[in-house]
């Protein structure tokens, strides 16, 4: 595989999505799990290490786009077709962090070298974040596989999701409906993701439906909340938790900010500001819409550890819904 072949590929995972995600650099997070893609930057040039596989810089189609939605390959198309090969793919996966209006969902980005299939975002809720500001509300081993459901036609209509565990079907006491809610959305996006598309998702233990999920009902299919309801309003898709760079980055990311500002600092891990600037995320009322940055030049920092933030901007004075942030660490060599 070379750098064509892998430019390729990401323009696959991330086109045709309505509304689609646009990024001009994916990189896998700096990651100890075997099956993912370990990506650095070097003098802008990014450099992908998996087994013996290296791969220059990518250069995707820069269009900007609503991203309400996720990316991610659709897995079969048809009920019947060849036997799918193992192939680098991007995988996301939604997980819980902090805002202004209390827990809400981020997007994590992961490259995945195995065979795709409906359960890659499961196993990614599985394996847990990349980036410690993140959590999930299900624990290791909780949820088993999810499969595409095709009711006798070619095209799947919804996703079918198998619980490893019948004791989630009841509310812990220490989670919240509001915790429960966000943990069924949770699910419902990662899965749409692999999907892309937005399909009803059905909860199942075994072979059939389960009344409940966390006390939330689910005997029906259940279809996404609005994302702004439930997503946050600022998320950096790229640089990835422990990115390495020499010289500069990219960073790209989604967001709803008044007048489509995006700020971003380059900060020391005590949050002093030694680089500032900003991006434009474009305006489109209900929908987060992508950013991107000029480089980054970081050429003249220290080797060490850094944040990279990303915030939303509020023109209220706190009155409004708040600054929403997101943050990377880097590391610069």
């Amino acid at each position: 595989m070379d750098d064509r072949d892998l430019t390729a590929l990401l323009q696959d995972a991330v086109s045709d999505v309505e509304p689609g995600d646009r990024l001009a650099e994916i990189r896998a997070a700096v990651s100890t799990r075997p099956h993912r893609f370990r990506w650095y930057a070097a003098g802008g040039t990014v450099l992908a290490v998996a087994a013996s596989v290296t791969v220059a810089a990518l250069v995707l189609n820069p269009n900007t786009d609503k991203v309400d939605d996720t990316t991610g390959p659709m897995t079969s198309p048809t009920v019947d077709g060849p036997t799918p090969t193992p192939t680098a793919h991007l995988v996301a996966a939604y997980y819980i962090g902090d805002t202004p209006l209390g827990p809400r969902l981020y997007r994590e980005f992961h490259v995945d070298t195995g065979i795709a299939d409906p359960s890659e975002g499961i196993d990614a809720l599985m394996a847990g974040p990349d980036d410690p500001d993140y959590r999930s509300a299900w624990p290791a081993g909780s949820l088993a596989r999810a499969d595409y459901a095709y009711d006798g036609g070619t095209v799947p209509t919804r996703i079918d999701v198998t619980l490893a565990d019948a004791s989630l079907r009841d509310r812990p006491s220490d989670m919240s409906e509001a915790d429960a809610q966000l943990a069924i959305e949770q699910v419902i996006f990662t899965v749409q993701a692999q999907a892309k598309r937005r399909l009803p998702v059905q909860f199942r233990y075994g072979s059939n439906p389960i009344d409940q999920v966390l006390g939330v009902p689910t005997s029906e299919p259940l279809a996404n909340s609005a994302p702004l309801d439930v997503l946050s309003l600022m998320s950096i898709s790229d640089p990835v938790e422990g990115l390495v760079v020499s010289d500069s980055f990219i960073a790209h990311g989604a967001a709803s900010a008044f007048e489509g500002q995006i700020d971003w600092q380059v900060t020391t891990l005590g949050r002093e500001a030694l680089l500032s600037g900003y991006a434009t995320a474009g305006m489109d009322p209900g929908h987060l819409v992508e950013w991107t940055t000029e480089p980054i030049d970081v050429s003249g920092l220290e080797p060490g550890t850094y944040l990279f933030v990303a915030s939303t901007s509020d023109p209220s004075d706190g009155e409004g819904v708040g600054v929403f942030t997101d943050t990377r660490t880097i590391r610069v060599e």
